[in-house]
């Protein structure tokens, strides 16, 4: 039987409202078809979360042949990033293939990874991408062309990427649908992204049986994490995103990050009222965490 999603909205806003600092969520439940939001279509960065989008766009490329999931791309000074990551300690010049790539930029938000994906790709062939999925809010802002200026602008303002909690979810449906980009490829982001390394989020919020497919992202005043929960009470999608947050610490207990759980906890509750499962006790002490991505 379908929930009335009003009790729902009801909780999740409060917990909105009494952030320190700008948040908001969108909700889309796939079997009972509803979504509920709260500044839905708000721009909030997306620090790692417009990974997705890079993802989406290789896996267009490779469907139209124009790049092999086996190509391999040198790691170039250019490329190297801190933060989140493995690549950043490889040897320069050394070759990685695609796939890795992919594996690599969402599982362990190794931003290396992405801005060698990114190169390969172009920043503004990703953005039109998003724009013929309808997504005109979203968009990629690393290595955008030197004299496009809107895009400049966007990126001192934004930093990685920006997008709206609503078109987050417009994305994550369109390749839990098979139309981002062929079935096959859709098939298989699902897969790379049911193998989250940072899984406090959302992920730590469901139980461990059950598959959920996530992407999350955090920069100084910003936490975010979105995701497709396969769900017992049918698969429902989540994209939360924080902003301006006083709380700024890298702990488990980050304001942002704890507001996320509340979220996530909340809605999985709601669905599923009658499973006793709870995150045990001490799970924040095994959190995997991480220094910015």
């Amino acid at each position: 039987m379908a929930r009335d999603p009003k009790a729902l909205k009801a909780k999740l806003d409060a917990i909105c409202e009494r952030f320190r600092g700008v948040m908001g969520y969108s909700l889309y439940h796939t079997r009972h078809n509803h979504g509920i939001d709260f500044r839905g279509d708000e721009i909030f960065p997306t620090a790692s979360t417009i990974k997705v989008a890079v993802m989406a766009k290789a896996m267009e490329e490779i469907d139209a042949g124009r790049l092999s999931y086996s190509e391999k791309l040198p790691i170039t000074p250019d490329d190297i990033r801190d933060g989140s990551g493995l690549l950043q300690f490889f040897r320069e010049n050394q070759s990685v293939e695609v796939k890795m790539l992919l594996h690599l930029m969402i599982t362990v938000s190794d931003n290396t990874a992405t801005i060698m994906l990114a190169r390969r790709l172009g920043t503004v062939e990703v953005n039109r991408y998003l724009e013929r999925l309808g997504l005109r809010r979203t968009k990629l802002l690393a290595l955008h062309p030197p004299d496009d200026i809107e895009l400049k602008a966007l990126r001192e303002k934004w930093g990685m990427g920006m997008c709206t909690p609503n078109e987050m979810v417009q994305l994550l449906d369109a390749i839990r649908t098979g139309r981002a980009a062929s079935p096959a490829a859709c098939d298989r982001m699902l897969r790379i992204m049911s193998h989250q390394y940072y899984d406090d989020l959302i992920g730590s919020s469901v139980p461990p049986w059950v598959v959920a497919c996530l992407k999350s992202g955090a920069i100084s005043r910003s936490r975010s994490d979105v995701g497709i929960v396969f769900a017992p009470s049918g698969a429902y999608i989540l994209a939360v995103y924080t902003k301006e947050a006083e709380d700024t610490r890298w702990t488990p207990d980050n304001e942002g990050e704890v507001a996320i759980r509340e979220v996530a906890q909340t809605v999985w509750r709601f669905y599923h009222p009658r499973d006793p499962w709870r995150p045990p006790k001490g799970a924040d002490k095994l959190a995997t965490g991480y220094g910015g991505a």
